[in-house]
């Protein structure tokens, strides 16, 4: 008798610990920003995560002007962000993953991430990026540059196209 159940699951843990990297013991850090594919990249990570047994870390992070002292209290960014980290929560307790939420307030989102990462020993950093279509082509902003350069772990870039223009006529 052949149980096809039991290979399933194993080869789901397989394929998550893969994801994460050879011999890594790291838990998941995904990157929230506000936009539609944060909860592509939440689902994905806790998906991963859970078939790992490991955590996922829910990361979103407010650049506080400089003009500001860095602990400013900035009551509608912080209300922006428990929104966005509640609904990504949601996600979580709905896959069955071990989350975390955290709003980290900085001068640059890039090194916060990798700080982030580091702190909590992360094997991989999720992170999305949607394209601006009043930007040039090749123009990936500083935050995503910064992460690809200095991450001590594994990341993925997942990139939405820019919204297509809806012609009338």
């Amino acid at each position: 008798m052949v149980h096809l159940w039991g290979s399933r699951a194993k080869e789901e843990t397989e394929m998550s610990k893969s994801a994460l990297g050879e011999d890594t013991r790291g838990d998941i850090a995904v990157v929230i920003c506000g936009e539609k594919l944060d909860f592509n990249l939440v689902y994905l990570g806790c998906q991963m995560a859970k078939g790992a047994k490991r955590k996922v870390h829910l990361v979103h992070v407010i650049e506080v002007p400089r003009a500001l002292p860095l602990k400013a209290v900035l009551t509608q960014e912080s209300e922006r962000a428990d929104k966005l980290l509640n609904s990504a929560m949601v996600i979580a307790e709905k896959v069955g993953c071990d989350a975390v939420a955290e709003v980290v307030q900085a001068r640059d989102a890039g090194p916060a991430i990798v700080d982030e990462a580091k702190d909590h020993h992360c094997a991989l950093i999720l992170i999305g990026l949607v394209r601006n279509s009043d930007k040039t082509q090749y123009d990936l902003g500083k935050t995503v540059p910064f992460v690809l350069a200095n991450a001590t772990c594994r990341v993925w870039l997942v990139q939405d196209p820019a919204p297509q223009p809806v012609m009338v006529g």
